[in-house]
């Protein structure tokens, strides 16, 4: 590489091998919307169920069920609400 040219900070830290892979980053996001989908389960389906009947209505009950499940049986909607509790004082 020539002088004349310089790389931004992304190119150098590649070029230095630091950073992230790609894959740890997706597994970090996955990790990350899937606990807030559990945290969240049980209000995403209440929301869900106050939409106007209809296929939208339909298809996001259908997928929000098995968070509100999951975060039913681990009380972790408790969590939030007492998230919630402290945020209202």
């Amino acid at each position: 590489m020539s002088s004349n040219q310089k790389l931004d900070v992304g190119e150098r830290r590649a070029a230095q091998g630091a950073g992230r892979s790609l894959r740890s980053v997706f597994i970090a996001l996955a990790v990350f919307y899937v606990t807030a989908g559990f945290l969240n389960g049980t209000y995403l389906y209440e929301d869900a169920s106050k939409r106007e009947y209809g296929r939208s209505r339909t298809f996001w009950m259908a997928l929000t069920q098995p968070l509100a499940e999951v975060s039913n049986v681990l009380k972790l909607h408790l969590f939030r609400d007492q998230v919630e509790k402290v945020r209202k004082e």
